[in-house]
C-alpha cells in the first residue's frame, strides 16, 4: 500500500542516519569498476541480469529442443554454439558482474561451457542451477564470484498456471558476502511469456502471485532480497505494480526499472515494431534501497539525496545496424536468417552495497 509522504520521509530519515552507504553506477568494465570501502563495512558489487536468448548445446536432450540440432532449419552446429558461447561471454566481461542471473540456458552443461568461454567467470565463479519443467527445457540460473560470496541455498518455486502448462520456476539463491557476513536472497526469474495475446495476463499475473507469496512466507529471508530477471511485462504493468505491489520508493519491492521509466519513459531492454519495452528489471526490497542512498552536495553545500540506479548495458557493437531491424539489439537469428549475434535482450545492471548487519 502506498503510505503517506510523511511515514515516507521519517522512515527515510531514520535508514540516513543508521546507514552509510556509497554508491557508484559508472560505465561498466573491470577497468572502471569502482569497488570503495563503505562506511569501513563492505565493497560495493555488480549484479546484473540477462537473457541470453536460446543458449541450446548441440546434444539431443528429453526437452523439446529439435530446433537446435545439427541438421535442423537452424542448421545448429558446434561451430555456431561455440560463437554463440563466445559472444555471451563478450558480453558478460565486458560488464564485470559479480552476481549473474542468467535465463533461457538449456541445462547446467552450456552454463560450464560459458563460464570456461569467460575470462571474467573462469576459475572463479560459481553456478547455481537446478532444472525447470518448462517443456522446451529452458532454465534459470545464477552465477556469482565464490571469492567474494558463498552459497548458502537454492529454492525453486514452481509457477502453476491457469491453462495447465509447464512454465519455469522461479529460483530463489541465498548467498553469504564472505567480507562482511552479511546475507542477500537473489530471486530469478523468467515469467510466462506474451504469446497468447492479452489472455497471456493470466500467466504472469500467477507468477507474481506465487512469488509475493514466497516472499511473504520465508521466515528466515533476509532483509537484502532482489528480485531479477525477464518479467515479459514493463514496469508499469499490473502484474508487476498490483500482482507484485511493486514500483517506486513508496511501495514495499522498489523495482529501480518503474523509477528509471518515470524519468525516461523511452529506456527499454529490448524492441519491438511499438517502441522498447523494459521486461528486463531489477527490484530491491526496501531496506537495501535506502541503504543504497548517498549524499552529494551541491553548490550551496545543501545536501542532495541521489538515488542509485540500473543500467541497461547497450553497446554499439551489440545493435544492428541497417535494414528495418535498424538498432534493436543483434540476435543470434532473425527469423531463420543467422545473425550470429547476442541475444533480442540487452542485459541490465546495477552496484549495490548490502544492508550491513549490526
Amino acid at each position: 500500500m502506498r503510505n503517506s509522504k510523511s511515514v515516507f520521509t521519517f522512515i527515510t530519515a531514520i535508514f540516513l542516519l543508521v546507514t552509510v552507504a556509497m554508491f557508484g553506477c559508472g560505465s561498466a568494465g573491470k577497468s572502471s569498476k569502482k569497488r570503495a570501502l563503505v562506511g569501513g563495512h563492505a565493497k560495493s558489487f555488480r549484479l546484473a541480469f540477462y537473457n541470453l536468448e536460446n543458449l541450446f548445446d548441440t546434444v539431443d536432450g528429453p526437452n523439446d529442443d529439435a530446433e537446435f540440432l545439427p541438421g535442423s532449419e537452424n542448421q545448429w552446429s558446434g561451430a555456431r554454439y561455440k560463437s554463440k558461447l563466445v559472444n555471451m561471454a563478450k558480453v558478460i566481461d565486458s560488464i564485470s558482474p559479480d552476481i549473474l542471473g542468467v535465463v533461457e540456458v538449456e541445462n547446467g552443461f552450456v552454463l560450464e561451457d560459458l563460464r570456461k568461454s569467460s575470462a571474467v567467470m573462469a576459475g572463479k565463479f560459481e553456478i547455481a542451477h537446478r532444472e525447470s519443467p518448462d517443456v522446451r527445457g529452458i532454465d534459470v540460473a545464477m552465477m556469482y564470484n565464490a571469492n567474494l560470496f558463498r552459497l548458502t541455498g537454492i529454492y525453486m518455486i514452481p509457477i502453476s498456471l491457469p491453462d495447465g502448462y509447464a512454465t519455469r520456476s522461479i529460483m530463489r539463491v541465498h548467498l553469504l558476502e564472505k567480507s562482511t557476513g552479511d546475507s542477500v536472497a537473489v530471486f530469478i526469474n523468467h515469467w510466462p511469456s506474451r504469446r497468447g495475446g492479452t489472455a497471456s495476463a493470466a500467466s504472469r499475473m500467477a507468477a507474481a502471485a506465487a512469488l509475493s507469496s514466497n516472499i511473504e512466507n520465508t521466515n528466515n529471508l533476509p532483509s537484502n532480497f532482489v528480485l531479477i530477471g525477464d518479467f515479459n511485462d514493463d514496469p508499469e504493468d499490473v502484474s508487476i505494480t498490483q500482482g507484485l505491489n511493486a514500483g517506486d520508493a513508496y511501495h514495499p519491492i522498489v523495482n529501480m526499472a518503474y523509477i528509471a521509466r518515470e524519468a525516461d519513459s523511452t529506456i527499454g531492454s529490448l524492441a519491438w515494431h511499438t517502441g522498447w519495452n523494459m521486461f528486463d528489471q531489477i527490484m530491491l526490497s526496501r531496506p537495501l534501497y535506502y541503504a543504497n542512498l548517498h549524499n552529494t552536495h551541491n553548490a550551496n553545500g545543501s545536501i542532495i539525496q541521489a538515488k542509485s540506479g540500473i543500467q541497461v548495458y547497450k553497446k554499439d557493437w551489440m545493435l544492428q545496424h541497417g535494414g528495418k531491424y535498424e538498432g534493436w539489439p543483434l540476435r543470434t537469428f532473425a527469423g531463420k536468417k543467422y545473425m550470429n549475434g547476442y541475444s533480442d535482450h540487452l542485459p541490465v545492471y546495477m552496484d549495490l552495497v548490502l544492508v550491513h548487519r549490526h
